[in-house]
């Protein structure tokens, strides 16, 4: 039996093409001057630790996620290859693997895995799970991946977008269960899933599902989202209140009682301050 209380969770992408001695990075070019960058490759994984995208959606890491301990999570990248890339350099196939360490009743590491296989498109740096470890093995045929067994994927239909994703995890059991749930979705990163689904047309979809992370302890990945929501809705009321709370549970108070005023002077405005939760004062003053 694994000991379910210290469990240290793993990110890994299996190689795709190997690393020669000497390798020290892989650069792999796409439409529009985009770029993924592979870099820290880890001979124990067989994979790069690091890969960051740069084109017109920004610049930013996938496969990153924030913890509850601190800025990032441990994990494992693994390299592309040429060969995985669209003829019209717009997509990316990526073989990705979650793996979980845990430590039996002998003290001894044991390593689970499950593998999966991706999408990455070069224009926006979206991911998408498109199934399985076995859907990478496959080529392209024209703009389309036909997988070994005959399989043809159209990307523009994948994903999970915000309502969707709502719906999956609005009625799990516990906070703690629904904010690991939306780990799992959110599998590629803040940065890569709103390239996938804008926040500017799925706002109060997004305050939910930072208000989800924040209900779960998920204060940074909360942040993550209430700070693509700021630079464009900054006047929205329930998003200060949200903002104000996770800042308050991060430590960073002063920054909190700015949007924790804000809140209050916007429900005063609109004659709600009866409505206005007690600890809102309690932390003003």
């Amino acid at each position: 039996m694994f000991n379910k209380y210290k469990v240290v969770s793993l990110l890994v992408l299996l190689v795709v093409r190997p690393c020669f001695a000497g390798e020290e990075f892989l650069d792999i070019n796409g439409a529009q001057q985009s770029l993924l960058k592979f870099r820290s490759f880890d001979k124990k994984y067989g994979g790069w630790s690091d890969i960051e995208y740069k084109g017109s959606g920004g610049t930013f890491r996938i496969y990153a996620l924030p913890n509850k301990a601190g800025p990032s999570e441990e994990g494992i990248v693994g390299n592309s290859d040429v060969d995985m890339v669209s003829p019209d350099k717009k997509y990316v196939i990526v073989q990705r693997t979650n793996a979980g360490e845990t430590v039996d009743e002998q003290g001894r590491s044991v390593i689970s895995e499950q593998a999966y296989c991706d999408v990455v498109s070069l224009e926006s740096g979206c991911v998408e799970n498109i199934g399985s470890v076995n859907q990478c093995d496959g080529a392209w045929q024209g703009q389309n991946w036909k997988v070994a067994t005959g399989e043809i994927f159209d990307f523009s239909k994948g994903g999970v977008p915000p309502r969707q994703l709502i719906s999956k995890v609005s009625n799990l059991s516990s906070d703690e269960f629904r904010a690991s749930s939306l780990r799992d979705w959110v599998f590629m990163g803040v940065p890569s899933y709103t390239a996938c689904y804008p926040p500017e047309k799925n706002i109060s979809e997004y305050n939910d599902i930072g208000f989800y992370f924040a209900q779960g302890g998920e204060h940074l990945l909360a942040m993550q989202i209430y700070n693509k929501l700021l630079s464009f809705a900054p006047d929205r009321v329930p998003l200060k209140l949200n903002v104000a709370d996770s800042l308050w549970a991060l430590g960073k108070q002063e920054e909190a009682k700015a949007f924790y005023a804000g809140y209050r002077d916007s429900m005063l405005k609109k004659g709600t301050a009866n409505k206005v939760p007690v600890r809102v004062e309690e932390r003003l003053h």
